[in-house]
């Protein structure tokens, strides 16, 4: 074989030994004695497993994009891949998000904390760190940063992930402190998303299958981190030429057939779908170069693996984890509040970061706890690379961060060199994880290190000088004309969607009201009893929860009553309403909207006392109605009969006990006097602003079209 496994060398690819200096030969050589150019991306692969040991490992690659821009900083001019244009415009709806990370998105928890900002930081240095990453290598020389160099650096991180696996499933409870937790202050290393980053843990022990079971991670933060990572790098160990190293590719094949193991046991199935979808693109593969034989016979490798291992003790775990898809109708809910969320109320630059959703799927005062992790509900934009893009920067910025993954694919799919069939798997893999993995880290990093390769040897095989084409046209436009056409029509439409935010913005104050719902009898929370009887008419009672008290509380009967003692429209009391509750609680939560604090206030102290109003009401029909069937088993029983004397005497006590007994109904515990409502007019503007700056980059595209690079000559006229 031409390389480890299946993606061989392809005709385009340079020999080995003979990789020629692609880019300017006038860029500064390095000092003799000076460390190799390639040193960042060295260190921060080669040093991994001592990196996650330190807490470290998700910091590293933001902190080694400094010398990497400084190296490309040094360079004259610079090599841009196909599609970065795309990649830019995304990382300015990125940017731009900043202003929007505290309106409120629909159906979320309102209001944040600064949290947020510290997260949206993370991201966005994660975002520029995978930008410095794909520039500095499409532009460092191969003699400074060889193809063959950069596979095994990432082939490495293969044998890494293979190795914490098995320590995930050997030592699941194994972790530590790591020397960065150590000098954290309490109050940043308790953060809960700050622990998972510098707290090294083997495993994640999850209620999967219905008991605890071992997922592993080390040496990344979270489980699916493991799993992009392991398919990822894969693909580079695939590529590597080692036709006269015998023993590394024996060895090698040893731990690729190693990783099967936590493969299995992680219960990962976009792992599992993208290792699927490998096979079945190294087939195609091998049947487009003509190598029929050898794709039969991977055909027929695969068919035995596959019945060894649905055979195997691991076959039973692996069809235990395909019927037991608990997330799925979750994540079903979550990705439709997230698209909904989005559509209606930020869909031009989305909401710069995520939100927590308000309660759960399940119930109105839902939320985790330390006995049910899973009991809440995560975050919109969460779940997903995908979704993280779609809510943060909205549809627009979904699309720009699609484009940019769009033409980097097409610019792979013919598999010409070994360069191009690594990065179309790499992004083939990357695609079937955008929905559900959250890929920005080291995921996307190794994704923007294939492009980057690509990019190199196709510029450098085109004969394209660095700073060269449509860039070169736009500099030629002079830096003041760009900042004109860029940034006028983007200040006009930051102006315009002020103008709309003001002149639909009505002023509005909100009552808040918080009820103390006690807690039914025990005689009368009866729950939801089983009938036997299909024919019977009567409606059995139904389960006193907090959700069915919102219901009760904006019943018609109730609503009504509170109109009519608040003086305002039934309708627009409905329309004016909200009801939540505070987490793991028996409070209600009641707001309502109005044009002025006096109607506010009224509205809702009106629709509170006609709520325990009814609730009264409804507990002593309730009371009355086990009275009645008390009564009727009292008649029942004959009085004639000694026997069942003690259960006369019992029914009767108890329909005394209800009949002189008085349920607590609960009360208003607060009542926050009505206050204006914040005009949140950044969605508005700020969506105003990345419209127009978005038809300035259009005219800035249209008119570089036309223009004549710097220093092209000009064209000549015929007569």
């Amino acid at each position: 074989m031409s390389s480890v496994a299946v993606l061989t060398r392809a005709p385009g690819d340079p020999a080995p030994g003979a990789e020629s200096d692609d880019l300017d030969a006038a860029e500064p050589a390095r000092r003799p004695g000076s460390w190799p150019a390639h040193w960042p991306l060295t260190a921060l692969f080669v040093g991994f497993p001592l990196w996650w040991a330190l807490g470290i490992d998700s910091l590293l690659p933001l902190l080694l994009a400094v010398p990497m821009a400084a190296q490309l900083w040094r360079r004259r001019s610079l090599r841009l891949p196909a599609g970065f244009g795309f990649w830019c415009l995304f990382l300015v709806w990125v940017v731009m998000g900043v202003v929007l990370l505290w309106a409120d998105a629909p159906g979320a928890v309102p209001g944040g904390d600064s949290s947020r900002l510290l997260l949206f930081a993370y991201r966005i240095a994660w975002y520029a760190a995978c930008t410095v990453v794909l520039l500095w290598v499409t532009n460092l020389r191969r003699s400074d940063l060889p193809d063959e160099h950069v596979r095994r650096l990432v082939a490495w991180m293969f044998v890494v992930a293979t190795a914490g696996g098995l320590l995930g499933l050997l030592a699941p409870s194994f972790s530590f402190t790591s020397a960065l937790e150590l000098l954290l202050p309490t109050s940043i290393r308790s953060n809960q998303f700050v622990a998972s980053l510098v707290h090294p843990e083997a495993a994640d022990v999850q209620l999967v299958l219905g008991y605890p079971e071992t997922r592993p991670k080390a040496p990344f933060p979270f489980t699916n981190t493991w799993g992009s990572m392991l398919s990822l790098s894969l693909v580079f160990v695939a590529a590597l030429d080692l036709r006269r190293r015998h023993v590394t590719r024996a060895l090698l094949a040893l731990v690729a057939l190693t990783a099967l193991v936590p493969v299995v046991y992680s219960l990962n199935r976009g792992l599992w779908a993208s290792l699927a979808l490998g096979l079945l693109g190294v087939v195609v593969l091998r049947v487009l170069r003509g190598h029929r034989a050898m794709a039969l016979g991977l055909v027929v490798a695969i068919a035995f693996g596959a019945v060894a291992l649905l055979a195997s003790p691991l076959g039973d775990l692996y069809q235990g984890r395909l019927e037991n898809g608990h997330s799925n109708d979750r994540r079903g809910q979550l990705l439709s509040v997230t698209t909904e969320a989005v559509t209606q109320g930020s869909p031009v630059l989305g909401f710069g970061s995520t939100r927590d959703v308000q309660g759960s799927f399940a119930s109105i005062t839902g939320a985790s706890t330390p006995d049910c992790p899973a009991c809440g509900v995560p975050p919109m934009g969460t779940q997903g690379q995908l979704w993280l893009v779609l809510f943060s920067q909205g549809w627009l910025g979904l699309a720009f961060f699609l484009g940019f993954v769009a033409l980097a694919l097409s610019r792979t799919w013919r598999c010409r060199t070994t360069n191009e069939t690594v990065c179309l798997f790499v992004l083939g893999f990357f695609i079937v994880q955008l929905p559900i993995y959250d890929t920005l880290g080291l995921p996307l990093y190794v994704t923007m290190i294939a492009i980057g390769l690509v990019a190199r040897e196709q510029a450098a095989g085109a004969g394209r000088e660095p700073g060269g084409g449509r860039w070169a046209r736009v500099r030629a436009l002079g830096v003041r004309n760009l900042l004109v056409l860029v940034l006028t029509p983007a200040a006009v439409g930051g102006l315009v969607g002020a103008g709309v935010a003001g002149a639909t913005a009505e002023p509005t104050f909100r009552a808040r009201v918080s009820i103390l719902i006690t807690p039914s009898p025990v005689y009368l929370d009866t729950g939801a009893p089983e009938v036997d009887d299909e024919e019977t008419d009567e409606d059995p009672p139904r389960e006193i929860t907090v959700d069915t008290e919102a219901a009760l509380l904006e019943s018609e009967r109730a609503l009504g009553r509170a109109a009519d003692a608040s003086g305002i429209d039934s309708v627009e009391l409905r329309d004016s309403i909200a009801v939540t509750a505070e987490p793991n609680s028996q409070i209600l939560v009641l707001t309502v909207d109005a044009g002025d604090a006096e109607r506010a206030d009224a509205g809702a102290q009106a629709v509170a006392d006609s709520y325990l109003q009814e609730r009264e009401a409804f507990l002593i029909q309730r009371r009355d109605r086990l009275v009645e069937q008390l009564r009727d088993e009292l008649a029942s029983l004959d009085p004639a009969v000694r026997s069942l004397a003690g259960d006369r005497e019992l029914v009767t006590a108890q329909i005394d006990f209800l009949e002189t007994s008085t349920a607590t109904i609960g009360r208003v515990v607060r009542h926050e006097d009505a206050t204006a409502v914040r005009r949140q007019s950044e969605v508005p503007i700020a969506s105003g602003a990345a419209l127009g700056l978005l038809l300035g980059v259009v005219a800035v595209r249209r008119l570089s079209a036309h223009r004549r690079p710097l220093g092209a000559p000009r064209p000549r006229r015929v007569r």
